[in-house]
């Protein structure tokens, strides 16, 4: 039986299962604690590790640091644009995603981790908002704010089997079974771990807070609440307190931070993709489940941005160099189609032995598409994916709303997406169909247009593109 207690689990976590990250970030520590280091120092330590360098070069790419659109192509000159804390904060954060995410993941780990990016640009943003300076480190608090949880999940092997039988038993909540299992709590072991990698002082105090907390604990703390809470919906009791406390926070009216709350929903899942962390993106909750305002009034249209779509479309045709996988080209897709052309739900469904299933989805109501979208295809079907399947091209189904399209959908279609002007498209590799997409606007009366057919074309062709690539380097 593993031995139990605080300095136990602290020094086995974060020496002996993850030597490399503990070793990365005490090299970083060393250097942005320094008034004596350059950029050159900066860059050599991340130039060590190849993945780091691409991962620090694509986020310092992405809108989020670089709106300009400026190509910044050396590590020398991200430290140069973003800074040194920057940078810091985003070789922590890939660093300790990619540890964490490296192994084979357990589902109460992704959620931790979605939570997290939630929370973190939450937080990150309610600081900018306030005038704040310390963005970066507000960021990485707010991320790593469950890195007791999330490392213990990740390396805890039979112990976490322990808990994780304890929890779904019912017998004991998380706290209760992680004090019976560990000696300890995940609080504790995220501040030992926090002061053995020297995260900051502002990690520490969210968790333990003192009694006048810093504006940035403050934010901290309610971006992690704000993410805890979404995850039970929006329109909760609970969400409208949070709302004030924000708006407060803030020095903006409640509707202000209502919205801007619900908008930093939709970059966290944004944020999570460009560090890589593509297998989170559909477990943190999106705006579109928000709804609001008086019963029966129209929702407002989600709006296309030719920008994030231009940008996308360039990562993705950098596939190789970016090193991207299968599964973070899809995810990534389905951003550009739902942010960047305002289709307001989508979903890549994966073709297996006669069936498409869904693998990704983004948008309202779409949450229970993961397990619910399963679809027969096969020889005997004769149905919107049949067809597209058989046409090879992207498709604008049930355009007019004719008759004759109503009976390609089945009473589980009908059901589950309902019978709306839709954009289809098979995908493939060489002669394999291996995917689909499907796409709509239920909440625009179901209107498309051309332009949204065009940029759902390209992005079809891209994608084609890139695993083409993808699977010939392989």
């Amino acid at each position: 039986m593993a031995k139990k207690g605080l300095n136990t689990w602290v020094e086995r976590l974060s020496r002996i299962d993850m030597p490399v990250l503990a070793n990365v970030v005490k090299e970083l520590n060393e250097l942005t604690g320094s008034d004596d280091a350059d950029v050159n120092q900066l860059a050599d330590v991340i130039l060590k590790d190849a993945n780091l360098t691409s991962q620090v070069l694509r986020i310092a790419n992405s809108v989020q640091y670089n709106p300009s659109n400026f190509p910044i192509n050396t590590v020398s000159r991200a430290i140069v644009l973003i800074g040194f804390t920057g940078v810091r904060a985003i070789c922590i954060s890939v660093m300790v995603i990619d540890s964490l995410l490296g192994r084979e993941p357990r589902e109460r780990l992704l959620q931790g981790m979605a939570r997290g990016f939630h929370a973190a640009v939450q937080a990150r943003n309610l600081v900018k908002r306030r005038g704040g300076q310390a963005q970066e480190e507000v960021f990485i608090a707010a991320l790593l704010y469950h890195l007791g949880d999330m490392t213990f999940l990740a390396c805890g092997a039979e112990a976490a089997d322990e808990f994780e039988a304890l929890v779904q038993s019912g017998d004991m909540v998380e706290k209760e079974a992680a004090e019976a299992v560990l000696g300890t709590s995940f609080k504790a072991i995220t501040r030992g771990l926090a002061s053995v990698w020297k995260l900051g002082d502002t990690l520490g105090q969210a968790l333990y807070p003192p009694p006048s907390p810093s504006g940035e604990v403050v934010a901290v703390r309610l971006g992690e609440e704000i993410s805890r809470c979404a995850v039970h919906g929006w329109q909760s009791a609970e969400m409208a307190v949070l709302i004030q406390r924000a708006a407060k926070y803030c020095g903006i009216d409640v509707n202000q931070a209502r919205q801007m709350i619900l908008d930093m929903a939709d970059e966290a899942a944004a944020v999570a993709l460009t560090y890589g962390a593509s297998r989170i993106c559909h477990l943190i909750p999106a705006s579109g489940s928000a709804g609001g305002g008086e019963a029966g009034a129209a929702k407002p249209a989600l709006k296309a941005d030719p920008q994030l779509q231009l940008n996308i479309l360039r990562e993705l045709s950098n596939a190789l160099v970016e090193k991207l996988d299968v599964n973070t080209v899809f995810q990534m897709v389905l951003e550009g189609m739902h942010r960047g052309i305002g289709l307001e739900r989508v979903v890549v469904a994966f073709i297996q032995q006669g069936e498409v299933k869904a693998r990704y989805a983004l948008g309202e109501g779409t949450e229970s598409w993961r397990k619910q979208f399963v679809f027969p295809i096969d020889a005997k079907q004769d149905n919107i994916f049949t067809r597209a399947i058989e046409a090879g091209e992207p498709q604008w189904i049930n355009r007019r709303r004719d008759h004759s399209s109503g009976r390609l959908y089945s009473r589980d279609m009908h059901r589950l997406i309902g019978c709306h002007a839709a954009l289809l498209s098979v995908v493939s590799i060489g002669s394999r169909d291996v995917a689909l997409f499907y796409a709509d606007r239920c909440g625009s009366r179901g209107r498309l247009d051309r332009d949204q057919f065009a940029s759902f074309r390209h992005f079809v062709m891209q994608t084609q593109l890139s695993l083409q690539l993808l699977t010939q380097k392989r």
